[in-house]
């Protein structure tokens, strides 16, 4: 029964996920994600995980984290093949590969070394795969199901949506990284989510102590294996009768297997030593005092620099006033604070209708690889749009509502003549007037008799719709960071 509702709640909250990402639904369940909830210091939330754990061990991962439902897919499509897998066998806990990359994590998260994170925060790499990789074939799909509800000449029930393709890198990340898991997933079942994911070694802190957890009842165990052979996290041994809650997942694969039903979900009995006093049965992944302290300390250290937010020591000594600084969407506070917070999940790239927010690669420096930039290129910031402001689960861009957000100043444009087109080929277009959603750009008459874009700053607010519509290469008008006036 345990193991029909984990599976029924784990690929209903998976379904949901996609169809966020998508832009078919509200974007909530993103917010319940640990690390983006870390970042954003939401602490109902925080508290909320902690104390699931703490009581019934890492459901969290197995019904809510996206990336932990996607290779229990791939670990249940090697199952169904049993050629090419092998029995999955006992191995014991690498400690020094899990706290290290946690330890790795905190040292990130206290020098504001956002790749990173960004590279190992599960949620953030499910959202990559999805809107790097699946979000173009996906639309190829769509659009081709709208084609022929047109062609057949009825009722227009879906409409065509436009076709971004991600840059080179993004698209081979993502690649290498669902490759990646997809053979792990195959061979190892939930390797990666037990020695390499922060999240898991976090939350594995915490579930050694749950107090509910699967307990083998040694009395009606018949060593047949069929727990530990079936086991995605390799964390039941049979000859010692004991189960590593540290890396358990809560599947409950084990209980349901189990033909003498010598495994149950319950609390640890204990039993009486011979001096009379009470002993709970030990439990593999039990550790001395030290490795206590240190393992805790790594796991509370990571957690209060998630919360703590502070000021990236690195790019400050690298000099992060420089000029040159990325233009923020609207709702950001700032962009140290947007380069620290941000998981690089890609969910407001997936919802953003003009494509104007895009993965970076090293165009604003190797820290921010993997967040989003605005490319006017591709496209601009919508007038009446706050989509990703409202997506943002870690607090990167602070949810803003639309009046606030048509208000918001990002940037200013600026007006390079000698590239204008009436000054190139004397043609008046007047395409950057004609788009500006503030009429912060006018046509003004010169002496010479010609009508030339005048901007007011003003009114400006940076949405980049003078530079996307703008016909000249380079454009002629372009939109540049703001400057704080001296002594503000």
């Amino acid at each position: 029964m345990l193991q029909k509702i984990r599976i029924f709640v784990s690929w209903l909250i998976f379904s949901i996920m996609l169809l966020y990402f998508a832009g078919l639904a509200v974007p909530a369940l993103p917010r319940w994600q640990l690390l983006p909830s870390l970042l954003a210091a939401n602490v109902a939330v925080i508290a909320a995980i902690f104390i699931v754990t703490i009581l019934f061990g890492r459901a969290y991962c197995s019904m809510l984290c996206p990336l932990g439902i996607m290779q229990d897919f791939f670990y249940w499509l090697a199952k169904r093949r049993k050629k090419g897998r092998h029995n999955a066998v006992h191995i014991p806990e690498n400690r020094r590969v899990r706290y290290g990359v946690l330890a790795a994590v905190l040292l990130s998260l206290i020098l504001g070394i956002s790749p990173v994170v960004t590279a190992l925060d599960p949620y953030s790499i499910f959202g990559r795969i999805v809107t790097d990789l699946l979000t173009v074939p996906v639309s190829y799909i769509w659009n081709g199901l709208a084609g022929l509800t047109e062609t057949h000449g009825g009722p227009v029930l879906l409409t065509k949506t436009d076709i971004l393709p991600r840059a080179g890198v993004t698209l081979a990340l993502a690649t290498a990284y669902l490759l990646v898991l997809f053979i792990l997933a195959w061979r190892r079942g939930r390797w990666y989510c037990n020695t390499v994911c922060p999240v898991g070694t976090l939350l594995g802190t915490v579930s050694r102590h749950s107090l509910y957890r699967p307990v083998i009842r040694q009395e009606d165990c018949v060593h047949c294996r069929l727990c530990e052979r079936n086991c995605r996290s390799s964390c039941i041994d049979i000859d010692h009768g004991t189960v590593d809650t540290s890396r358990c997942v809560d599947c409950f694969d084990c209980v349901s297997i189990c033909p003498k039903g010598a495994i149950s979900f319950a609390r640890p009995r204990k039993d009486r030593t011979a001096s009379g006093t009470e002993s709970t049965v030990p439990q593999e992944g039990e550790m001395t005092r030290r490795e206590m302290l240190l393992t805790t300390a790594a796991a509370v250290g990571t957690a209060a620099a998630a919360l703590a937010r502070r000021q990236p020591i690195i790019p400050a000594l690298l000099g992060s006033k420089r000029r040159g600084r990325p233009i923020l969407p609207p709702g950001a506070v700032g962009a140290d604070a947007f380069m620290l917070q941000c998981t690089g999940c890609h969910l407001c790239v997936s919802r953003c209708p003009s494509g104007v927010l895009q993965p970076a690669v090293m165009q604003n420096g190797i820290f921010q690889m993997g967040q989003p930039f605005m490319d006017f290129a591709k496209g601009y910031c919508v007038y009446n749009c706050n989509f990703c402001s409202q997506a943002c689960p870690a607090g990167a861009i602070r949810p803003l509502a639309l009046a606030a957000k048509q208000k918001t100043r990002i940037g200013v444009a600026q007006y390079a003549q000698f590239h204008c087109l009436i000054t190139q080929k004397g043609i008046v277009c007047g395409n950057c007037a004609r788009h500006c959603p503030t009429h912060a750009i006018s046509m003004v008459e010169n002496k010479d008799g010609r009508s030339y874009p005048q901007v007011d700053a003003s009114r400006c607010i940076g949405c980049g719709s003078c530079e996307y519509h703008c016909p000249a290469d380079p454009p002629a008008i372009a939109v540049t960071i703001l400057r704080k006036k001296a002594g503000a």
